[in-house]
């Protein structure tokens, strides 16, 4: 079989590294990685070897990078997602112009695909105020993926609520395992908590993208959404309760002392049917997800 070269944005970040890490592992990809020369590698560090080339895009001209690469495939995970009072133009160019211009060289130089990655926030009977500038971009980007999809095949995976290990410690999973957890703070002040997610543990999500990625070539299609998901969804009050029950933590999770957000989305979770179509199905429950991180911070007898 003959090996695909990939260009894959956002490795730094968390899907991204765990996507790199699996491409290397498969040993059916060279893999360029674009990134920003700034960019943290503290996920990537032991990666970054002779099987792995490194472009950063604020040094490296996108069309040079294409000259110098045939890619079978693109892989874009880069986002921003506009914490921190991030300016809404900020937040355009990472999400719109910035994955634009590696449309348009995508299709001058002949690239077979292009695989995007979407939030759960944007299906299109939800609105969300919350992270609004990075859902109204991602929202844009996705208008205009519809219409470059005429000249390179376009995935769409719509990732509903992922978690795992080395996620940033602003995420909400993240930040429950630190408090509850590892931290084991006196009291950590939630909602009532019946919102439902479908929580998909990072490992699972991979494997989703790895099935996409190798047979996306095959199927007759110009543009198609994967749904990324377990195909449940629980309440995160069960969720975090399995957290303080997992690390037999003694912190008072005190329900009910946020409001929800005016336009909470109440439950969300993913059709899977596509995925499971290719043959990909996931294999971790929340408990044994959240083992495996759990693992990581010396938690035993899990």
């Amino acid at each position: 079989m003959s090996r695909k070269k990939v260009l894959l944005t956002g490795a730094t970040g968390f899907l991204g590294s765990h996507l790199l890490r699996s491409m290397i592992d498969h040993d059916k990809y060279d893999v360029v990685v674009l990134k920003r020369s700034f960019s943290n590698l503290f996920r990537i560090q032991d990666l970054l070897t002779g099987r792995v080339v490194v472009y950063d895009s604020d040094r490296k001209e996108l069309d040079a990078v294409f000259q110098e690469n045939r890619f079978d495939c693109i892989v874009h995970t880069a986002t921003n997602y506009g914490r921190a009072g991030t300016p809404t133009s900020a937040i355009l160019d990472s999400n719109l112009i910035f994955p634009i211009k590696i449309l348009e060289l995508a299709i001058k130089h002949g690239t077979g695909c292009f695989i995007n990655t979407d939030s759960y926030f944007n299906k299109e009977h939800l609105s969300y105020t919350h992270l609004l500038d990075y859902s109204l971009s991602k929202k844009s980007f996705n208008t205009w993926l519809k219409y470059f999809s005429k000249k390179i095949k376009v995935a769409n995976i719509m990732l509903e609520h992922i978690y795992g290990e080395q996620d940033g410690p602003d995420k909400f999973v993240e930040s429950m395992i630190q408090n509850i957890a590892v931290q084991k703070v006196k009291t950590v002040n939630l909602t009532y908590g019946n919102q439902k997610r479908d929580f998909i543990y990072v490992g699972d999500a991979v494997e989703a993208y790895m099935k996409v990625m190798e047979n996306v070539s095959n199927i007759n299609f110009s543009y198609k959404t994967y749904e990324l998901g377990t195909g449940k969804s629980i309440e995160i009050k069960e969720f975090v309760g399995l957290i303080k029950d997992l690390s037999r933590s003694n912190t008072n999770l005190n329900f009910g002392a946020i409001p929800y957000r005016p336009d909470e989305i109440m439950d969300s979770k993913g059709d899977i049917s596509e995925l499971e179509n290719l043959g990909w199905h996931p294999r971790f429950s929340p408990r044994e997800g959240l083992c495996n991180i759990l693992k990581k911070y010396g938690i035993k007898d899990l």
